[in-house]
């Protein structure tokens, strides 16, 4: 799949940031003589790509040889192919087949895992990670997964850290040296699967120190709202009187336009990097940083026209009122994210309904220094 430079760079820099936790615990990729014996057993008859491959879309089966490193992008990615240089992906599932061989490293970020060629050392964040029996991990593994099953061969060390892990029912030693995993619960280790030391680590959870630190979440998003709603009455005291009439006749029209500002701007800014060739980067980048902060005050910027809305039907005309008002839905708003399942998307509605708020506001600000001009 070919893709502009430009393009390229975004992706390969986008993966390696992405992936730069996993990546410092790399060593050193596979010695002349492993890659020797990996090509002894192994016969590939695969198109030759002697350069880095760039791959990026919803399905990516790449069966090519290449002479470098590949960055791949994807919802599904699946390797057939033969790489000299390390794997670098970013993807829901990935799948690295029998015929699948990659002399350097593997470091993944992917929902579902599974390995069945040959691999130098694999660096993984997975919630589902599965070594079939066919796998060769010619040095290390180092795992972040939810549910780890190991059938296949690691030739040294494992460290893994896990909420299950299991292994093959078969007599054959899995993982030739150590075995270094973190997990809630104790593992059932066959008896043969390691051939060196096991060290196990048990996860502690330390119920004062969530609570401890909840607590201190929701104080410091209580300080940021109190300075954002005293810095709104200062700047903009008929801020709140505006949001209040937005909430209360418009608040369906708010959310619908937050929506769509989040979406457009979003896919505007892929495009301004993706086909400008570098000249809308700043465009690009501005607008995402515009609404990363609109985004930060935008529970904020709804809770102070539910607060306004509160204050003004209870006859409440004292700013302290409105203020202990505000503060008091900001308060709800982070107690109710704790909410299984719907937590999240009542955050979400209100979070977008801010930035509907925030997108009207201004527009109508414009509508009155406009009118105020032409009089």
């Amino acid at each position: 799949m070919k893709i502009k430079l430009s393009f390229k760079i975004i992706i390969s820099i986008f993966l390696i940031l992405l992936l730069l936790p996993i990546c410092v615990f790399a060593t050193n990729t596979i010695n002349s003589d492993e890659a020797n014996d990996i090509l002894a057993v192994y016969q590939t008859d695969y198109e030759y790509v002697a350069s880095d491959l760039f791959l990026y879309d919803t399905n990516i089966e790449m069966s090519d040889v290449v002479d470098g490193n590949v960055f791949a992008y994807g919802s599904n990615v699946k390797i057939t192919g033969e790489i000299y240089g390390d794997l670098f992906v970013f993807a829901d599932s990935l799948e690295i087949t029998e015929d699948g061989i990659v002399h350097g490293n593997v470091f993944t970020y992917a929902t579902n895992i599974t390995v069945s060629g040959i691999i130098s050392d694999i660096y993984a964040m997975s919630d589902n990670f599965n070594l079939t029996d066919s796998a060769i991990l010619a040095r290390n593994l180092c795992l972040y997964t939810n549910t780890a099953s190991l059938y296949g061969q690691v030739s040294r060390d494992a460290f893994i850290s896990c909420e299950s892990l299991t292994f093959g029912d078969s007599n054959d030693v899995i993982i030739k040296n150590n075995l270094n995993y973190t997990s809630k619960q104790e593992a059932q280790i066959p008896e043969k699967a390691v051939a060196g030391e096991i060290n196990y680590t048990q996860i502690q959870v330390n119920t004062t120190n969530m609570v401890l630190s909840t607590v201190l979440g929701i104080i410091r998003v209580l300080i940021f709202s109190f300075v954002i709603i005293i810095l709104s009455i200062w700047l903009s005291p008929k801020f709140k009187d505006r949001a209040c009439e937005i909430i209360s006749d418009k608040s369906l029209k708010a959310f619908g336009i937050g929506l769509l500002v989040l979406f457009i701007t979003i896919i505007a800014s892929i495009i301004l990097l993706i086909f400008t060739y570098g000249f809308g980067i700043s465009i690009a980048l501005t607008a995402i940083a515009l609404l990363v902060l609109s985004l930060a005050v935008s529970n904020t910027v709804f809770s102070m026209s539910i607060g306004k809305l509160l204050a003004n039907k209870f006859n409440f005309t004292k700013t302290v009122a409105f203020v202990v008002l505000s503060l008091l839905i900001v308060l709800i708003l982070e107690l109710v994210k704790f909410i299984p399942y719907i937590g999240g998307t009542i955050r979400f509605i209100t979070a977008i309904t801010g930035l509907g708020i925030l997108c009207i506001n201004a527009y109508k600000r414009k509508d009155l220094i406009e009118k105020g001009t032409t009089n």
